[in-house]
């Protein structure tokens, strides 16, 4: 193995410096990895890899979600990146844009049908990452509120008629309870909400080549319109709010991520709830989609040790360790395919659906303005949300602002 990565990173990798994984004459090279997940979960995973790499020693750093994006610019900038890190899906294309990514194409290869999340590393048609974990939304369900509403708790909103049914049942319980908890105010989380419905319909936010706006496009106003429907069943609130709204009984259906399958047993042990597939348009049509994001690997074109770096990356990334991580913080999935059959998902039926969804799920488009482009999505939705704009002028007022940024000259 050693000797094929080394025939491929000779040929593929621009090596910088020199150097490679191997035991020199002055002990284990030394590979510095920065990550953002609790050092607690990922130091026995390098433990391990470095007790079966007695020839490689790994420097862990953990990064803060707050400024660890300016920390790994300013170390690429000045030359000194680590030689693996973990990227955030909605930053790489920043990196890999500005060429400070080692292409891994070649090495990647052999490993696509055991992995997914390939799109969201790859940029220009070149891969620049290796999939790690990855993060989705589906629909919680408060069971005990449907009874409540003299619903059938096992008949779970499917389509978009079911959900506004629903949401229109529950809030008539009154008394402070919610049919359905709809995000506000809270920057790069209303796209996360409501996309999902316009993917499901067949709408994007850009055109399948990237080159221009397709936010305004029919599938995506008729998601929007059914979006706004739900308004006046809804709790308008910031994602913190709406969990523990959900984990009080308040909020009848909200689109939430698996980390509150770890706080609710522990917050809120009597509440009687489920997890479904977020809705689809309709019983014949469209698909239950949501939001993929995710954490890629990716070696920087400055490292001197891309050898050991990669040989680390491949063992963090198979299915047993990203499980360790997966069960550990109960917020993300293993990129690896093999992972499914994993008994977790059968004893953790709610984590079985979160692993159903990310079958639909979408990542964002590789480039390198994205979230530029999402800021302008959300405000166009934050504006139809409070009826400052009508659909149709808050979906055309965001693609004037992403095709002015789309037109943009490439920095």
């Amino acid at each position: 193995m050693r000797r094929v990565l080394g025939a491929i990173l000779s040929a593929v990798l621009v090596l910088g410096c020199g150097g490679g994984g191997g035991k020199t004459t002055e002990g284990p090279v030394t590979v510095t990895f920065w990550e953002f997940f609790p050092a607690a979960t990922v130091r026995p995973l390098v433990e391990a890899f470095e007790a079966g790499h007695p020839d490689i020693h790994v420097e862990l750093q953990q990064l803060t979600w707050q400024s660890g994006q300016e920390k790994i610019t300013a170390a690429a900038a000045a030359g000194n990146p680590p030689d693996l890190c973990e990227l955030g899906s909605t930053w790489f294309a920043k990196f890999a844009g500005n060429g400070t990514l080692a292409d891994l194409t070649a090495y990647a290869d052999s490993l696509r049908p055991a992995y997914r999340m390939w799109d969201a590393c790859t940029y220009d048609g070149r891969i620049y990452g290796l999939p790690w974990v990855i993060g989705t939304r589906a629909l919680f369900v408060n069971r005990g509120l449907m009874k409540r509403a003299g619903l059938d708790p096992d008949h779970l909103p499917d389509t978009w008629d079911d959900l506004l049914a629903f949401a229109e049942k529950v809030n008539g319980l009154g008394e402070g309870v919610y049919g359905y908890g709809l995000n506000s105010g809270e920057r790069y989380v209303q796209f996360k909400k409501f996309m999902p419905f316009a993917w499901g319909n067949g709408g994007s936010v850009l055109s399948a080549d990237d080159t221009r706006c397709a936010f305004a496009e029919p599938p995506v106003l008729e998601a929007l319109r059914f979006y706004l429907k739900l308004k006046p069943y809804s709790l308008l609130e910031k994602q913190e709010v709406l969990d523990q709204a959900f984990k009080d009984g308040r909020i009848g259906a909200m689109i939430s991520g698996s980390w509150l399958l770890r706080t609710i047993p522990r917050d809120a042990p009597g509440l009687d709830f489920t997890v479904a597939l977020v809705p689809k348009p309709a019983a014949d049509r469209g698909e239950h989609a949501s939001f993929g994001g995710g954490e890629v690997l990716v070696v920087f074109n400055r490292s001197p040790r891309q050898e050991a770096a990669l040989e680390l990356a491949r063992y963090l990334i198979g299915a047993r360790q990203a499980m360790v991580v997966a069960k550990d913080q109960m917020s993300v999935l293993p990129a690896a395919v093999s992972a499914e059959s994993d008994p977790y998902f059968t004893e953790n039926p709610g984590m079985a659906v979160f692993m159903d969804q990310l079958r639909t799920a979408v990542f964002p488009p590789n480039v390198e303005s994205w979230l530029r482009i999402e800021d302008a999505v959300d405000a166009s939705l934050e504006k139809a949300v409070y009826g400052k704009a009508a659909p149709e002028a808050a979906l055309d007022e965001a693609c004037r602002a992403i095709d002015a940024i789309l037109a943009e000259p490439a920095r």
